[in-house]
């Protein structure tokens, strides 16, 4: 197949659809620690964690998790990354600024859409998970 342009988002989804692929439309949040460090990030670590955990509960949030240092002998930069449904950017933006790390300094968030095509579901690996799905 040649494309002489680049394709629109819409012809994008499109072509996902024509090829079988999965075309769910989803949303990458990128999470940045602020200048002042780990210190207000652990602070406010556990209001965040329940507020993804609610997310993952109403089957809103896909993915999430800290962005690793490539060397794992260095310290963690205090980054964070999820990927999440919703119906649109205005409501995704509305998601993102809930989290209880963005409504305090501890972080700032970029965000993009997504278009998830492929997907390999591996089995529950934490307890947490384990117990979730009574494995």
């Amino acid at each position: 197949m040649s494309i002489d342009v680049s394709p629109t988002g819409d012809e994008l989804m499109g072509i996902s659809r024509d090829h079988g692929l999965l075309c769910q439309q989803m949303f990458v949040l990128t999470s940045t620690a602020s200048p002042a460090g780990l210190k207000p990030i652990l602070e406010i670590l556990p209001a965040h964690l329940e507020y993804w955990a609610q997310m993952e509960r109403e089957q809103i949030m896909f993915a999430a998790g800290p962005k690793m240092p490539v060397d794992p002998t260095q310290p963690w930069s205090g980054d964070g990354m999820v990927i999440f449904r919703a119906p649109s950017i205005d409501a995704a933006e509305k998601i993102a600024e809930a989290d209880p790390m963005h409504k305090s300094p501890a972080r700032s968030y970029t965000l993009s859409p997504w278009l998830l095509n492929h997907l390999i579901v591996v089995g529950p690996t934490s307890e947490r998970q384990q117990k979730d799905h009574n494995v």
